[in-house]
């Protein structure tokens, strides 16, 4: 009973983990972004969709809809945000702001959201091709505030002309009553196209009976 509701703490403070696009850039003016992901493991599966579109050069709105249900403990959520420009340059660190609101579910009971991320990223240039790192902390609120947390999601990625880009992410999430929570997800991205990429990779946890996973991810610039 112990472990059962431990579990179920851990899916309603994980269910809100972006996809692994970073938010220190904005979109373009006219372009935006979809992410459409499927995390699958032997208790349960995850499915979500994120979607960014640059409705001025100075500021990008999106959605971020995610449902989860693993060991028998449903959980959704559904946010919409506003990314704001803190510093945008052609070269060096991007920073940016984003504030979201929205509703978040765990088993029948549906409860108001917030999320304040503080983004920061930049490209990254060597001989083989370069890529990309890029930090998000968050702090989230639930249920007018009576459930508090802490999020830091770390992403770095490669960049390749050819074959499979190796890719790794680092999720921790601290609540304010609670222990830290910690994923790990290695991956490997391929280029289908000019605005396509796929991703799949693993995914690793630190609670619950499956601890390991698999991912798949589809990208979409337009």
């Amino acid at each position: 009973m112990r472990h059962a509701i431990a579990i179920a703490l851990c899916l309603r403070l994980l269910i809100c983990a972006p996809v692994a696009q970073a938010g220190a850039w904005l979109e373009p003016d006219g372009g935006g972004f979809l992410s459409s992901s499927v995390r699958a493991r032997p208790t349960g599966g995850e499915i979500g969709t994120y979607a960014a579109y640059g409705v001025t050069p100075n500021l990008t709105f999106g959605i971020d809809i995610n449902r989860s249900e693993d060991a028998g403990f449903p959980a959704a959520h559904a946010l919409v945000f506003a990314r704001l420009p803190l510093r945008q340059r052609d070269e060096g660190w991007q920073l940016a702001l984003e504030l979201g609101a929205g509703v978040a579910r765990t088993g029948a009971e549906w409860a108001g959201m917030q999320r304040v991320t503080l983004s920061a990223g930049r490209g990254l240039d060597w001989s083989a091709g370069g890529g990309w790192v890029s930090v998000d902390l968050s702090r989230e609120w639930r249920q007018g505030g009576a459930q508090r947390a802490w999020k830091l999601d770390g992403t770095l990625g490669v960049h390749r002309a050819q074959g499979p880009a190796p890719m790794i992410q680092l999720e921790l999430y601290q609540p304010d009553d609670g222990e830290m929570i910690q994923k790990l997800l290695p991956a490997l991205r391929w280029q289908l196209s000019e605005s396509r990429d796929l991703v799949a990779g693993l995914e690793w946890r630190s609670f619950g009976d499956a601890r390991l996973g698999l991912k798949l991810e589809l990208w979409h610039r337009f």
